[in-house]
């Protein structure tokens, strides 16, 4: 499976954004261009210790499964799947901006690697290995790349 760690499919994911547009349109969902590089930024915060969430029920009662079928079994994310409040941007961005602290944290991940990863619990999923955490980081970069044709 992709894993953002991976030197080349690391280099995939910033060519794919090096391609986004600032008026690239979403195929679905209620994100524009901009609130979706926001968006991919928030799960990498997390790993990183600079964005708190606490589990809630519905991540104790579901989270392994999805982690399960995501993760373990490889299947896509499907479109239109509920996020994390705390991931839901709702307010206008300026897209290069973002789009280039997206890149560098990308970027970042491919330099540091597995030791980027600073928790082992994941708010929904639970716990997760580094390896883990970097195949679920590629999925959902890819998933919102392809949300925007690129």
């Amino acid at each position: 499976m992709k894993n953002i760690f991976n030197a080349e499919d690391n280099q995939e994911l910033l060519t794919r954004l090096k391609n986004l547009k600032s008026d690239s349109i979403a195929g679905w969902g209620k994100m524009n261009v901009g609130q979706m590089v926001t968006h991919c930024q928030k799960p990498l915060e997390v790993a990183g210790q600079k964005l708190e969430m606490k589990r809630g029920l519905i991540s104790l009662l579901f989270g392994k499964m999805m982690k399960n079928k995501l993760i373990i079994k490889g299947e896509d994310f499907k479109i239109n799947l509920p996020t994390a409040k705390e991931f839901i941007i709702k307010t206008d961005c300026d897209f290069d901006r973002e789009k280039s602290i997206l890149s560098n944290m990308i970027k970042e991940l491919g330099t540091k690697g597995e030791h980027a990863i600073k928790i082992e619990t994941h708010p929904f999923f639970g716990k997760m290995s580094a390896n883990e955490w970097g195949i679920l980081f590629y999925k959902h970069t890819d998933h919102h790349l392809r949300q925007f044709g690129v």
